[in-house]
């Protein structure tokens, strides 16, 4: 929705929209499009932005964010719900001004958001010798609630943060509240501002012009004359002499003259309308809201039909749903006055978020945190592919290992246990040979048919703990055993009997005699 317009650029209204329901109402200030590709009015714009940015008072308006869409360059600005001087000057009754307390409250909280103007300082603790060159009515805001606002630092002058230079023979600001240095090209300070100031009040509690002509180069022809101003007394019966001399002073041609500041001028309006302190806020909200009755309220049915204007045109965006919006930073949703703008997105979960509309069709996707697009990383990438890498690498690895492992695994397997193969089993020895049973060859010729008397054997001992001489009928110690099938019990060993031994008769010759197991 189009707010206002000046010679340098356009205000609209936006929304601001946050997670789970949160919106605000903001200002967008855009170049004009004719000025849009002027190098020069860039830079003044950035360095509005940068000036207006360092200020922190409740009667200057806050800047909130510096964005650029499609090379247009967009400020985001607190919204003020109300009217400038202008405003207040066109609706007063012809001949009359505004009542002395009331002008005197809003001169003063202009006063006080002009000081903290001039006192901006830099990161190095050093003033940066600010001077707003632009003071008017129109640069006056009241806000419904009755508060001044000083606004519009576009032509702003700062001895070291402003960049761009203003030019041989040209002159900004507006020409009927210019101070006379300001209008002879000399160095100006905040006295140029303070004379602006006097202007303005002398216009506000007369309603008349001081220096006033029939065109622009008159009134800037009486501006730079030494002939001084008329005093308000002369045009206002009954004007406070106290009030006339502040004004006198304000607008005093000789800047030595004027106030050194205005803080020093808001202090001299408080005691020059003793009345002043009976008049607050709320007082300047009431004759705002009397005055100005009809703006305030086609402002704000306007105001209101563009959010619901916007309300409609997000509900038909599936992307803005509610689930949506909570998982997205804050947006700025453009308010379209009665036919709905084009819409322009500033990113793709965003679409219908963003439609702050210019009148040459183009349309700044603003945001004062809006999330930039989502952008594969490079080094993500490099990580993910690193991290791919090293995961095959080690794949590999381990199906080299087990491969190498698998041959010791199987040899492992098929090795008989260690006991076995480091201590061979001791042996009897049978005198009948039989296809299931292990001969050993007898100890002499005699003994060779003799059957084994099972009563005859002596006791078997441990091997591991007696010690025997070998005899003849020994096993072989380099022979090793014949292997025992897996699954089978090993023969009971056989022990060579070192004496001869008479057959028994209980024993039939040629069947195998009962072996006692020795136990180990």
């Amino acid at each position: 929705m189009p707010v206002a317009q000046g010679g340098m650029a356009s205000v609209w209204a936006a929304r601001l929209k946050g997670t789970r329901g949160f919106q605000r109402v903001v200002a967008i200030k855009t170049i004009l499009p004719s000025l849009s590709d002027d190098a020069r009015f860039e830079q003044m714009f950035l360095d509005e932005a940068a000036l207006a940015a360092r200020i922190r008072h409740p009667n200057v308006v806050q800047v909130l964010d510096l964005g650029e869409e499609g090379g247009l360059l967009y400020q985001v600005m607190e919204w003020i719900d109300g009217e400038p001087l202008s405003a207040f000057l066109r609706e007063l009754p012809e001949g009359s001004g505004l009542p002395y307390p009331i002008a005197a409250r809003i001169l003063i909280g202009a006063c006080e958001g002009l000081h903290a103007a001039h006192e901006t300082r830099d990161d190095a603790d050093q003033s940066v010798g600010l001077v707003h060159r632009d003071i008017s009515p129109q640069n006056i805001l009241v806000t419904r609630d009755g508060v001044p606002k000083v606004v519009d630092f576009g032509v702003a002058k700062a001895s070291t943060l402003s960049s761009a230079a203003t030019g041989t023979g040209t002159l900004k600001g507006k020409p009927a509240y210019m101070a006379p240095e300001q209008i002879h090209g000399v160095d100006i300070d905040r006295r140029a501002d303070i004379f602006s100031l006097g202007v303005m009040l002398y216009v506000l509690t007369t309603s008349r012009h001081p220096f006033r002509g029939k065109n622009d180069m008159a009134t800037l022809h009486s501006i730079v004359s030494s002939e001084e101003a008329e005093a308000p007394s002369t045009l206002v019966d009954g004007y406070p002499d106290a009030l006339e001399q502040v004004v006198m002073m304000s607008i005093a041609k000789d800047r030595d003259k004027r106030f050194k500041s205005s803080s020093a001028m808001a202090r001299a309006l408080e005691a020059a309308v003793p009345d002043v302190h009976k008049v607050g806020d709320a007082e300047v909200a009431s004759f705002t809201r009397t005055l100005l009755a009809e703006k305030l309220e086609a402002r704000a049915t306007a105001l209101r039909s563009s959010l619901s204007d916007a309300d409609l045109r997000a509900a038909e965006n599936p992307a803005n749903r509610p689930s949506e919006r909570m998982r997205s930073p804050s947006t700025l949703q453009g308010l379209g006055g009665p036919t709905p703008p084009p819409v322009e997105t500033s990113s793709a979960s965003n679409e219908a978020d963003s439609d702050v509309t210019r009148r040459d069709g183009r349309a700044p996707a603003v945001s004062s945190s809006t999330a930039p697009e989502k952008r594969s990383s490079p080094l993500m990438a490099v990580l993910l592919a690193v991290g791919g890498i090293g995961l095959l690498v080690l794949a590999a690895a381990a199906a080299i290992v087990v491969l190498w492992l698998r041959p010791m695994m199987i040899e492992q397997r098929s090795i008989p246990s260690a006991t076995a193969a480091t201590e061979p089993a001791p042996t009897l020895s049978v005198p009948t040979a039989l296809p299931s049973a292990t001969a050993a060859p007898a100890a002499s010729d005699a003994d060779a048919g003799s059957n084994i008397s099972v009563d005859s054997l002596p006791a078997a001992t441990d091997p591991a703990s007696t010690t025997q001489p070998r005899t003849t009928g020994a096993p072989d110690p380099k022979t090793p055993p014949e292997p025992t099938q897996p699954g089978t019990t090993a023969p009971p060993p056989t022990v060579a009997p070192t004496t001869t031994v008479a057959p028994s008769a209980s024993v039939a010759p040629g069947t195998v005699p009962k072996i006692r197991d020795p136990g180990f």
